[in-house]
């Protein structure tokens, strides 16, 4: 009867200092509050900011025949229905009377390539826009807020 005892004491005791003390719950992971996002065409590269310091940086797709223009932009929307993912929508700060006042996208690869879509990371596909992996414009759809700064550079 001690035996039995002393058992079921024993898995009352690991069940609730489990629960007491959190383990086998993943800790909250704090990143700063990203305040601008920079592009580099070149090195196909995303980089979120943060208080001048690099938060996050992320492998790029661009528009094919450099049809991603350069400059600078605000997030200006979302689109959670885009058929690449998710989308954020981009558009012209202050755009001067030779460039077209549109914006253009952030997204993540086409749904209904799933997995299969990861072949696409890092070759120019998309049309203008950028393009990241779906887990990359999800972990950026939930860090970057809308208003947020971008700069393109060449």
């Amino acid at each position: 009867m001690k035996a039995s005892s002393a058992l079921c004491f024993s898995v009352s005791l690991a069940n609730t200092r489990a629960f007491d003390d959190n383990a086998g719950s993943p800790r909250p992971v704090f990143v700063p509050r990203v305040d601008k996002v920079v592009v580099d065409k070149s090195r196909r590269r995303l980089t979120l900011m943060g208080r001048q310091r690099v938060v996050r940086s992320y492998r790029i797709s661009l528009g094919g025949d450099n049809r991603t223009p350069s400059g600078r932009y605000l997030v200006a929307g979302r689109n959670p229905k885009s058929p690449n993912h998710l989308a954020l929508r981009l558009s012209r700060q202050a755009p001067s009377d030779t460039e077209r006042s549109g914006g253009l996208l952030l997204h993540g690869t086409p749904d209904w390539l799933g997995p299969l879509g990861i072949a696409l990371k890092g070759s120019d596909w998309t049309t203008g826009g950028i393009a990241v992996a779906n887990d990359d414009i999800e972990e950026i759809w939930n860090l970057v807020t809308d208003g947020t700064p971008v700069e393109i550079r060449p």
